[in-house]
């Protein structure tokens, strides 16, 4: 397996990703992005686009986004999305791909990173709990939170 951050100049790399992983987990019908749409998003530095490749087949993805406080100057780590084909499940993708948001998290400065999932959620709460996030204990939703 390898993980790489989608950069610029990786427009049609994230247009495969996104078509063969987020949209196969979504069930997304025959819909193809365009790579002029991707431009903005690998080209922001503050836009966290990584993938996990094994045999150079997309199978996982992180999406993550780094934003400024109102409460300091160092800034914070939103894991928005994560996800990983059904058939490469459990072989550890999905932690290697939070555990590399969150290298890239530190790198960069930020304070802390979080995601908020449903407690409905029993994968995601397992996923983030095995990749050293706290909380997750709200019945209704829950964060989870990694310091540092």
């Amino acid at each position: 397996m390898q993980i790489r951050r989608l950069v610029e100049g990786d427009e049609e790399a994230a247009c495969r990703l996104v078509e063969q992983v987020k949209f196969a987990i979504d069930e997304v019908g025959d819909v193809s992005l365009d790579p002029a749409d991707m431009a903005a998003l690998v080209a922001d530095e503050r836009a966290y686009l990584l993938a996990a490749y094994v045999d150079e087949r997309p199978v996982g993805l992180v999406y993550g986004y780094r934003f400024p406080r109102l409460d300091g100057p160092r800034p914070m780590m939103f894991l928005y999305e994560t996800g990983v084909l059904e058939q490469y499940r459990r072989r550890g993708i999905g932690r290697a791909l939070v555990e590399e948001l969150k290298r890239f998290a530190r790198e960069s400065d930020c304070r802390k990173m979080f995601v908020p999932t449903q407690a409905s959620n029993e994968p995601a709460m397992a996923l983030y709990r095995a990749a050293g996030g706290e909380g997750g204990a709200d019945p209704d939703g829950a964060a989870f939170w990694w310091n540092w």
